[in-house]
């Protein structure tokens, strides 16, 4: 049987919890929500910290020391389970949270100074035993919903599961059997002993690891959306288009289906800007955008090409299905004027259509169907023109 003392694990726990918050420390973030949450991880973490107390506490006064540091270590978990939903966007009302973590705590150190040994042991493990099914609930609805499993989301599933495993059956036993109780006050079967000290003590060191994984993680992410992203409308950026639209090009080349490729101007556009100005020019082409994104598949990609010019690609099973979504685009946008404060912005656009054939490039497409809307503003503008599908 592994030996293990638990007053070591309980310093490891605290001297993890410090390197845990520098760990944190590192990170950088300008998101308010990942700020928040980053700010109770430390909380969290200091409460662990406080663990550390043990290593340097007379062995006369460890007992009632430890009753500390337990409601602390209480308090620590019910804010990790805070930390961990608000980083995954499920958010806690502020209040709630500030309630539970200090009654978690407050409950803990009063039944350890006016209850019984037994009302204190039973109290640590049903309390803690809610705690950890908590955290692996919500872990575990989280990775569930997740559309990509990350090794992150799954290690820290995993090691909520086994926290929530052991406090059940430290809950169970609590009520089961009856004293005699050690004075670091976990009161368990012997062989669960090993597993709960050594969960304590690699805990905050864990949790701040995967933390710090999934925070660089998830801003890696969000940088690369962004670079593949236009700054004003949100649509793809020309960048955007070019890597993801050659993805589609090259699913589609091998596919029966038929790939529109839409080039869309807005209608005299210069002289919006020069009557109400660039700041309700941008609010305009914002608008636009988001009427064109409203009448999309979400199959489709709508990429801002440059300027006041949009480009979609368009997966569609015929031609003339092509333009009757060309042709529905364009009369969304004619009767969805913009409201602006200095009066209503009525704008239309114009639309080149081509289609890609196994013989053409994204680039070949994008010059063809600009070509399409070239001939639609020659035509008087605000209507759509159809190239051939291949040449």
């Amino acid at each position: 049987m592994l030996s293990i003392d638990i007053y070591t694990c309980y310093s490891v726990a605290g001297l993890g919890a410090l390197i845990g918050l520098g760990l944190i420390g590192m990170i950088r973030t300008d998101q308010p929500r990942v700020t928040y949450a980053l700010t109770l991880f430390r909380w969290s973490l200091m409460c662990f910290a406080v663990m550390l107390l043990v290593q340097f506490s007379p062995s006369r006064l460890r007992p009632e020391i430890l009753k500390l540091v337990i409601g602390f270590a209480g308090s620590g978990v019910a804010l990790l389970g805070w930390s961990f939903r608000q980083l995954n966007g499920r958010r806690t009302p502020p209040v709630l949270g500030f309630v539970v973590t200090a009654s978690v705590g407050l409950t803990l150190w009063l039944v350890g100074a006016f209850g019984s040994d037994q009302q204190y042991v039973q109290t640590i493990g049903v309390l803690f035993c809610l705690l950890s099914l908590g955290l692996a609930i919500d872990q575990g609805l989280i990775t569930i919903s997740s559309s990509k499993l990350k090794g992150s989301d799954l290690a820290l599933l995993v090691a909520a599961a086994e926290f929530a495993l052991n406090w059940v059956i430290v809950a169970v036993w609590a009520f089961a059997v009856p004293g005699p109780y050690h004075a670091h006050w976990l009161h368990m079967p012997e062989w669960l002993m090993p597993v709960t000290g050594l969960s304590f003590a690699l805990l905050p060191l864990t949790v701040a690891a995967a933390v710090l994984v999934t925070i660089n993680d998830r801003l890696s992410q969000q940088l690369r959306a962004r670079a593949l992203s236009d700054d004003l409308t949100g649509a793809l950026s020309r960048r955007g288009l070019r890597e993801l639209g050659e993805r589609m090009v090259a699913l589609h080349t091998s596919q029966a289906s038929v790939l529109a490729v839409l080039m869309i101007d807005l209608d005299f556009f210069s002289s919006v800007n020069d009557r109400y100005g660039h700041t309700v020019g941008d609010d305009v082409l914002r608008h636009v955008t988001q009427v064109l994104r409203e009448h999309l598949r979400e199959d489709a990609l709508l990429a801002r090409y440059g300027g006041e010019e949009l480009s979609v690609l368009l997966p569609v099973r015929s031609r003339a299905e092509a333009q009757a979504v060309a042709e529905r685009l364009r009369e969304s946008v004619e009767f969805s004027p913009w409201e602006a404060r200095s009066g209503t912005v009525r704008v239309t656009i114009s639309v080149g259509i081509s289609f890609h054939g196994a013989a053409t490039t994204l680039q070949d497409d994008l010059a063809r169907a600009e070509v399409c809307l070239d001939e639609a503003k020659r035509m008087g503008r605000n209507r759509v023109v159809a190239g051939d599908r291949e040449r």
